[in-house]
Parts: C-alpha cells; structure tokens; sequence
C-alpha cells in the first residue's frame, strides 16, 4: 500500500510583509532575504516621482550598518540624466562602475563618499506612469550581471507592488475626502493651487527640522500628501457659518471651532469604511486634521495644547498655511510680498507658530518662489472668489492669526 507523507509545516519567507510596518521596515526585511543570494548589495533605496514639479524626493530605504548617504534628498527627473533615460527608454539601468558618472550631481558624490561603486536601478510604474524608483548599490563593482540581475528582478517587482500599494492607499483617502466634500455641497474656500502650495511649503519644513528631530524620508512625504487634508471637517460646517462675509459671533466661532475634531472623525471614518484602517499613517492624518488650529503657546484650540505637545506634523502644516494665506490675494486684502510675508511669520512665531518650523521655512526662499511660480492661482477662479459673500479665507483662520488677515 502507496504511503503518503504526514503534513509538515511551511514557514512563509514573506510572512512578516502581512505585519503593520513602514515602507523602510518593510525594504529592511527584503534586503535581509536579499543578502542570502546577493550579500553584495548593501543597500536598497526607493525615490517617489511627483509629476507636477518633475521631483524625485527619497522615500525609504535599508542601508546597511550605517547612515543614509541621500536621506532627505530631491531632485528634478531632468537634472539627473542617468534616471532621465531610464524614464524615457522605460528599463532598466546596470552601472558596474559609479565613477563613470563622475561626481558633477550631489547625489552621485554622496555615493562616492559612502564608498558604493555600483548600481542597478529599476523604475516603479503605477497605471502605466512613472511612481519611482528602486535603487540596488552596492561596494563593489561589477557585481551586477546575468546570475544576479533576476533575482533581483523579482525583489524589485515586489518592491514596486508594496509601493504602488502604498501610493494607491494615500490616492484612494485622498480621492474619497474629495469625492466628500464635493456630495456634502461645501464651497471650498481654498482653491487648487493653495494646497498645492502649502503641502509643498510642509514638505520643505519638514525636511529643514529632519536632521534634528531624527525624521526619516517616509515622514517628510507623508506631510506633504496629508497636508491637504487639514480642513476636512469644514464639509460638517453650515454655509451660513462657514461662508459668513463679515465676523462670526461668539456662538458661531464655537461652532466653526468644531471642524478640527470634525475633521479626525470624518477621516477615522472614510478609513474604516474604505477598508484602510492598516494605512501606515493614520495618527498623522488625524492628527493634522484635529490639531492645525493648536497655536504654540497653548491658545490655540480644541485641546489647548501647548509646544512639542502638539503633534510635529500639525506644527508644521500651521505654519504653511499661515505663509501661503499671507501670500495669496484674497477677497479682502492683496498679496504680501515674501519679505512682509517672513517678518510676519518672525512676529508670530513662539506664540501662535513653531519658531523652528518657521525658521525652516524661512530658509528656503529660493525654493519657495519656485512653488509660487508653478502653482499660481488661475485668475478667473480668483475673480469669481471675489464676489461678495464668498471669502477664500474662513473667518476663523483669520482670527486665529491674531488679526494678521482681518482687515482693521
């Protein structure tokens, strides 16, 4: 009689992916399996793509044993020719030898002073568009050929689908606050172009206090997909309240108060009902919705909280915020200049603004007309805007800046 082998038990390699982890914890675990077939490769790095400024901005990473050598790094997809084409001819790309790149690109020297010496480096696609990509260094050189290239392969297959995955949760959230706030009737006061602006403006922030708050590259571009989600909870303010031309009243500032908590309820919510409550970064997406309003000398609301009890990424939105309102025309005042635009940030800073989120901003001058000058408001939406009875700036936030946007 034929005998068959007793069940006996399986260890999934992959097991631990199904684990709540980072993006940086997840590539960590992969390049451990990695180094079993390929212990030459030292480190794996990922850059996200954002399209609507032609950046690449690190996202995470494994290096191994060591310090990130393009930790909090960005650059224009045109700027670094070598990922340009990989970009353009859509494979991708073996360097045996970095040297070959010479050290013209900062990026390319960092590598240098790390000592890597090879490179494979793959692109991430999402629905057919450029998302990333996945980058292999190694050393030593010419390590790259026919016997590791499909492993590797594989890896950064998988790689790419935890990625995207990732991308399409922050698209599905982001998708679903619109699809919200456009069924609930609310007239966003803010158009387009402003959170484009401020999210871009907490993203420099974020990556000006990095060094020193030991925040990794997943935290800086996590600020900057949320950051415009921080008015959320306005859908669940009345019209009459929330478009009010002149001043609210005590009882009406009371209500519009509640949009802060609104807004983390609202949020908790979509991502219970959408299926995301394992979305990696959601005590950061409540936490800029409820806590935006909290000013840094604890009078600020719905908690009152005070300095580094405020959540880091609701200090920093805040800030963004407030420069990108002083900066851009609104129905009862015309655009400050930057410069009036910085003493004014100085002046409020250590009572209603993080000085160090603030000094951070203020450093990057050069940068932040660059953002000014891709997302300018389109003006026939400005003229509409400056009807009356639609403000493009909610009465609360104007008095929460202490006057600073309220016409005397």
């Amino acid at each position: 009689m034929k005998k068959y082998a007793m069940e006996s038990e399986h260890h999934d390699l992959l097991n631990r992916l199904n684990e709540k982890l980072s993006m940086s914890e997840k590539i960590a675990f992969l390049h451990r399996i990695l180094t079993q077939r390929c212990p030459f490769v030292q480190r794996i790095g990922i850059a996200v793509y954002d399209p609507q400024c032609d950046t690449l901005q690190t996202f995470a990473h494994s290096t191994e044993g060591g310090e990130n050598p393009l930790g909090h790094y960005q650059c224009k997809l045109r700027d670094a020719p070598s990922l340009y084409s990989i970009y353009q001819e859509g494979r991708p790309r073996v360097i045996n030898d970095l040297s070959r790149l010479g050290k013209s690109r900062e990026h390319s020297r960092r590598l240098a002073k790390y000592g890597y010496r090879a490179s494979y480096t793959v692109p991430i696609y999402q629905s057919g568009q450029l998302a990333g990509f996945v980058f292999f260094n190694s050393s030593e050189p010419d390590v790259f050929d026919e016997s590791s290239l499909p492993y590797l392969d594989m890896i950064a297959r998988l790689v790419s689908l935890l990625v995207s995955l990732e991308l399409k949760q922050v698209m599905v959230l982001q998708g679903a606050i619109r699809t919200a706030t456009c069924f609930s009737g609310h007239r966003d006061p803010e158009t387009g172009a402003h959170l484009e602006r401020m999210a871009r403006f907490s993203r420099l922030i974020a990556n000006g206090i990095a060094a020193e708050r030991g925040l990794d590259d997943e935290f800086v571009e996590a600020v900057f997909w949320f950051a415009p989600m921080h008015d959320i909870g306005k859908i669940a303010i009345a019209d009459e309240i929330l478009c009010k031309p002149g001043k609210l009243t005590d009882q009406e500032f009371q209500i519009m108060k509640t949009h802060a908590s609104k807004g983390r309820e609202i949020i908790e919510s979509m991502l219970g009902n959408f299926g995301l409550d394992d979305l990696g970064y959601t005590k950061m997406v409540c936490n800029i919705a409820q806590y935006h309003h909290e000013n840094f000398d604890g009078s600020g609301y719905p908690s009152g909280l005070a300095g580094d009890n405020i959540p880091l990424e609701a200090r920093i939105i805040a800030v963004a915020d407030v420069f990108d309102a002083l900066t851009s025309k609104r129905c009862y005042k015309e655009a400050w200049g930057n410069h009036a635009a910085f003493n004014e940030l100085r002046k409020l800073a250590g009572s209603k603004l993080d000085p160090r989120c603030v000094d951070a901003l203020l450093c990057c001058s050069a940068r932040i007309e660059e953002i000014q000058a891709e997302f300018r408001d389109e003006p026939e939406m400005a003229t509409e805007l400056r009807q009356p009875g639609r403000p493009l700036f909610s009465t609360v936030e104007m008095e929460q800046m202490s006057g600073v946007l309220w016409p005397a």
